[in-house]
């Protein structure tokens, strides 16, 4: 009998402590993991800290904020692996790092490939009201999402999932994708399927300013907007009052009295939840916080809107420079005479 293939896991994000979890339960022969130093997330917001768990299980972590410096890849080859398994991480792997192992690198991704090549596949699959997305395994090329599919496994989104929903689901058909595969890659028999080019669709990357809300906009596509960046990621948002509020959740089913009012004007504040206008009925927001810790959502009030009145602020603005510039005007002419 062939001895088992010898795997290096490569992950920093929740979806990689989910995978993980479940090759160790499925007694996968884990000869090391890479992730990222503890505490150093790079910004990214699902990060998870992997080195507890590695510890209690005994694996070999090597730690690396360069996937592809010499250091990192190094201590890869010394672990001697048969196959690397990326489960989420945000760099690309260049040649001489997918040369690594004896046989190749297995990437992954949370979309139906070769549809949804790309960033933020979670929120965009919210975003675009998809029913239906697929976890998919591939052999990892120097170019982004775009080496022959290994596995692929498909799963529902139900109506109103929010981003996490979405993201366990992934993560999940992900642990089971790469349990299977280890064990077709025991078995020496791995099918690989091209992808065809030309059905290929990207997902531009998003950051969180793409989470502000436009309540000229329709009342769902607000709703969308809201699920698609709630946890893990940073959160829909505007303003009040000058502070930072983010939405985390609505309710686009519950019924709402029917109001004529200007986009972004709250409506009723009821038991913690915001009734709020949009460009073309009344919204519930049920979770809502401020990044001012001076301001307590509580004391929103009706009458009231979110977001800045552009041409108010840009006149408030106007006035202000104005005034500061005749001011230092003044102040020099002050200082002149005093030097005379």
């Amino acid at each position: 009998m062939n001895p088992p293939p010898r795997i290096v896991c490569v992950g920093a994000h929740i979806e990689s402590e989910i995978v993980l979890r479940g090759l160790i339960e499925a007694e996968v022969n884990i000869v090391a993991v890479v992730t990222l130093p503890a505490g150093y997330s790079q910004g990214i917001s699902d990060y998870c800290d992997l080195h507890e768990l590695c510890y209690r299980h005994g694996l070999s972590v090597l730690d690396t904020g360069d996937i592809n410096g010499e250091p990192t890849t190094e201590a890869i080859r010394a672990t001697a692996p048969d196959y690397l398994f990326v489960a989420g991480w945000n760099r690309l792997f260049r040649p001489p790092t997918l040369a690594i192992p004896r046989c190749f690198v297995v990437g992954s991704h949370p979309s139906p490939l070769p549809e949804g090549r790309g960033r933020a596949p979670i929120p965009w699959t919210i975003l675009l009201n998809k029913t239906e997305s697929a976890a998919t395994l591939f052999r990892m090329t120097a170019n982004a999402d775009e080496g022959p599919i290994l596995l692929q496994s498909k799963f529902d989104i139900p109506p109103g999932s929010v981003a996490f929903d979405v993201y366990q689901r992934a993560a999940v058909a992900l642990r089971d994708s790469f349990v299977t595969l280890y064990r077709q890659l025991q078995a020496g028999a791995v099918p690989e399927q091209p992808q065809i080019a030309s059905e290929a669709s990207y997902y531009a990357k998003r950051t969180p300013l793409d989470g502000r809300l436009d309540f000229t906009h329709a009342a769902e596509e607000l709703d969308r907007v809201v699920r698609a960046v709630a946890y893990p990621y940073p959160g829909a948002y505007t303003y009040y009052n000058g502070a930072v509020v983010r939405f985390w959740a609505t309710d686009l089913l519950a019924s709402t009295p029917n109001y004529a009012a200007a986009p972004g004007q709250i409506l009723e504040v009821v038991e913690g939840r915001c009734l709020v206008m949009t460009g073309d009925r009344p919204l519930w927001i049920t979770h809502l916080t401020s990044d001012d810790p001076l301001l307590d959502p509580a004391t929103l009030r009706a009458g009231a809107r979110f977001g800045y009145r552009i041409e108010d602020s840009i006149h408030s603005l106007s006035r202000a420079l104005s005034q500061l510039s005749a001011r230092v005007t003044e102040l020099e002419g002050q200082s002149f005479n005093a030097e005379a």
